[in-house]
């Protein structure tokens, strides 16, 4: 999986950065798969939203900034 915003270099695609994208993705959609909603697909909201999941024991959504009933 590509993702649309990185482009090719002078010397061929940014790996790394294809790499942490695709990451960033897996880790958005496990967490969405848990009915959890986090505030965007950066890393940190992911995280931020899963480990207040795991503390209230309900799903947050990062939307209205509460928690699912």
């Amino acid at each position: 999986m590509i993702a649309p915003s990185t482009a090719p270099t002078r010397t061929g695609w940014d790996s790394a950065r294809i790499k942490k994208d695709n990451k960033e993705l897996d880790s958005y959609y496990s967490a969405v798969k848990q009915g959890i909603e986090p505030r965007s697909t950066r890393q940190p909201d992911i995280d931020a939203a899963v480990r207040l999941s795991s503390e209230a024991g309900k799903a947050f959504d990062g939307i209205n900034l509460t928690f699912k009933e």
